[in-house]
């Protein structure tokens, strides 16, 4: 058998083995059930709703379990007179805080949709690079309860 000859079967046969291997797979693209994960499927190896879907957290369930009880309060952001003039009562939260000016700080917003770092309420609740953290004079909101929020403003913060 010539050179030529005997390179190309060697070469036919390691294709073989490169394209039988490539096809066998690792089991990585298979979803829970043993069924092939379709490209842009939201759910993830899981079975779950993967990072890509988004976030199901409300305004309106931020306001009642969060901002009403813990800041929206007699002589804090409440009433005819909030402090910095951000009302944060359920009726006027979205025009005090979305895409709004900090009074503190007016090149920072208040909620920067799709920016939890940059956003000035986040980081005055964190207490991080805002001055006193926030609620003043009552407990810290729970590392829960600021996930909630960021994931609002993650995903866009709608009103």
């Amino acid at each position: 058998m010539k050179i030529i000859q005997r390179l190309f079967i060697v070469c036919a046969i390691s294709m073989a083995g490169i394209v039988s291997s490539g096809c066998g797979g690792d089991g990585s693209t298979l979803g829970p059930d043993g069924t092939p994960i379709v490209e842009g499927d939201p759910t993830d190896n899981d079975g779950n709703m993967g990072d890509s879907t988004a976030v199901t957290v409300t305004l309106a369930q931020l306001s009642a379990d969060i901002f009403t009880p813990k800041c929206a309060t007699a002589g804090c952001h409440s009433g005819n007179s909030p402090a910095q003039g951000m009302s944060l009562a359920s009726a006027s939260i979205a025009a005090a805080i979305i895409d709004v000016p900090s009074g503190q700080r007016a090149s920072v917003k208040r909620i920067d949709p799709g920016n939890p770092d940059g956003s000035y309420l986040l980081q005055k609740i964190r207490g991080t690079g805002a001055g006193s953290q926030m609620p003043l004079g009552g407990a810290p909101l729970s590392a829960a309860e600021i996930q909630l929020i960021v994931d609002w403003v993650t995903v866009g913060a709608q009103p």
